[in-house]
């Protein structure tokens, strides 16, 4: 069984990461596989578009390397990062989510 102790540190481990930013260039290389029908660019842009809710041409507006977006994009991008590693967890059946889990 695990100690409050131990769940009190998840917790905080959470807590802190979801306050760091990531930047656009890391966040593809963590969700982005290439795509030969796309090309790797325009998969990233659209990825990034994606998880900010943002349009691709807005996207691809900051440049080559993602250098001129706004300052609260990696932020955006680490909330994005998180949700996709519990959505892995979860097809990987290892968490389950609850049963009242939003469906929408």
């Amino acid at each position: 069984m695990q100690t409050d102790g131990y769940l009190r540190q998840i917790e905080h481990r959470i807590d802190a990461l979801r306050k760091l930013p990531l930047e656009p260039g890391e966040y593809c290389r963590r969700w982005v596989s290439q795509d030969d029908s796309r090309g790797y660019r325009k998969s990233c842009i659209h990825a990034i578009a994606t998880a900010t809710g943002l349009s691709p041409s807005t996207v691809k507006d900051w440049g080559p390397d993602f250098v001129r977006c706004p300052r609260y994009v990696p932020y955006l991008l680490r909330q994005a990062d998180l949700l996709n590693q519990f959505k892995q967890l979860a097809l990987n059946k290892q968490i389950s989510l609850p049963p009242d889990f939003p469906q929408e």
